[in-house]
C-alpha cells in the first residue's frame, strides 16, 4: 500500500500558482522575442538589399513563404490524406539543420532568378516586378493543395525539441534560444561583410551605380549577389517562423502586409545599419503583441478599436520619425575617407 500524499499547505499552493502565472506570463513574453527575431531576419535581408545596395524588393512575403514551405515539407512526417484534409508534400522527416540550408538555398537560388532581369530596372518597376511574383506565388500555394494543402495550411509541425511532460514554457525558451542564437551568429557574419570591401562596393551601387562602374566594377554581380543573399536570408527567416509557430498557411502568414511591415521596420531602425533593422523589428512587432496584450484589459467599447489605434501610433512614428529623423533610430555610420 503506497503512502498517501502529504496534503499542500496555503503556502505551498500560494507558490505552485504564482510559479504557474510567471510562467504563463515568461511564455508569453517567449512568443513575442521570438517572433520579433524572425522579423528581424526579415529586416535584415531587406537591409541588405535596400540599405545597403538601394534595390527596392515589395516580394518580402514571397521568399519569406518559399523558406517556410521548403522547411514543412522537409521536416514534417508522412501525413496520409484524410477526411477534410488533403494532404501535402512531405513526409522527409529530415533534422532542423538541414531543413535551414535547404531553406535559404531555394529562398536565394528563386531571388537570384527574378534578379536576372529585374534588378536592371528602375526602383518602382522593380518593385512592382518583386511585389507581382509574390502574389502569384501565394495564389499558386493557396491552390496547390497537393503539395501546400491549400488554406488548410501544414500541421502539427514538429517541435524543436520535444518534452514529455509537454511544456509550453520550456518550448518557448528553446525557441528563444534557438533564435537568438541564428541571430547573434547571423549579425556577426553580416557585420563582417558589409565591413568588407564588398560590402564597400553595395554602398557605392546605392550612391552613384555610374561611377562604381567607371571604377571598373561590376554593378549587376553585386546587386545580383546582395538580391541572393537578403532572398535566402529571408528564407531562413521562414525556416523559423515554421519551427516556432508549428503551423503555416498562405493566405494569412505571407500577405502583402509582411512586407509593408518588414518595410516599417527597416526605415524606424535605420536603413544601411544591421543593428537598427534588429531594433525596427522589435519595436514595431512590439506595438502589435502590446496591442493584443491591451486588448484583453481595455474596456469593452475599445477592444475593437485598439487594432487601428497601433496602425495610427505606427503611422504617427514613421511621420515623426521622417521629419526629425529620417536616418532612423540607429542611423548609419558616417565614413570619412582619409
Amino acid at each position: 500500500m503506497g503512502v498517501p500524499a502529504r496534503p499542500r499547505t496555503r503556502n505551498e499552493r500560494a507558490g505552485a500558482d504564482r510559479t504557474a502565472i510567471d510562467t504563463g506570463i515568461l511564455t508569453n513574453v517567449g512568443f513575442y522575442v521570438y517572433v520579433s527575431i524572425v522579423f528581424a531576419l526579415l529586416a535584415l535581408g531587406f537591409n541588405l538589399q535596400w540599405g545597403y545596395t538601394g534595390l527596392f524588393n515589395a516580394g518580402i512575403a514571397g521568399f519569406f513563404l518559399i523558406g517556410a514551405y521548403t522547411t514543412a515539407i522537409a521536416i514534417t512526417p508522412p501525413t496520409p490524406p484524410s477526411i477534410g484534409y488533403p494532404g501535402h508534400l512531405g513526409g522527409f522527416s529530415l533534422p532542423l539543420w538541414l531543413a535551414a540550408i535547404l531553406s535559404m538555398a531555394a529562398a536565394g537560388s528563386v531571388a537570384a532568378l527574378v534578379a536576372l532581369p529585374t534588378v536592371r530596372l528602375r526602383a518602382d518597376y522593380l518593385a512592382i516586378a518583386t511585389l507581382a511574383f509574390a502574389e502569384v506565388l501565394r495564389v499558386v500555394a493557396i491552390n496547390w493543395e497537393s503539395v501546400t494543402a491549400g488554406t488548410i495550411g501544414i500541421f502539427p509541425i514538429p517541435q524543436p525539441v520535444e518534452f514529455n511532460p509537454p511544456s509550453a514554457f520550456l518550448n518557448a525558451m528553446v525557441k528563444v534560444a534557438i533564435g537568438a542564437g541564428v541571430l547573434l551568429i547571423l549579425l556577426v557574419v553580416l557585420l563582417f561583410m558589409t565591413e568588407s570591401p564588398w560590402g564597400r562596393v553595395l554602398r557605392a551601387v546605392r550612391e552613384d551605380e555610374e561611377a562604381t562602374m567607371a571604377l571598373g566594377k561590376n554593378t549587376f554581380l553585386y546587386k545580383l549577389q546582395a538580391f541572393a543573399i537578403g532572398g535566402a536570408l529571408m528564407g531562413l527567416a521562414g525556416w523559423l517562423f515554421t519551427i516556432t509557430i508549428n503551423y503555416i498557411e498562405p493566405s494569412g502568414s505571407f500577405a502583402p502586409a509582411i512586407t509593408f511591415s518588414v518595410w516599417v521596420m527597416v526605415i524606424v531602425g535605420g536603413a544601411g545599419n544591421l543593428r537598427g533593422a534588429i531594433v525596427g523589428a522589435f519595436a514595431i512587432y512590439g506595438l502589435e503583441w502590446l496591442s493584443v496584450q491591451l486588448k484583453d484589459y481595455a474596456p469593452r467599447e475599445l477592444k475593437d478599436t485598439i487594432f487601428y489605434i497601433r496602425l495610427m501610433i505606427v503611422g504617427t512614428l514613421l511621420i515623426v520619425l521622417i521629419i526629425y529623423r529620417p536616418e532612423g533610430i540607429l542611423r548609419e555610420k558616417k565614413r570619412i575617407l582619409r
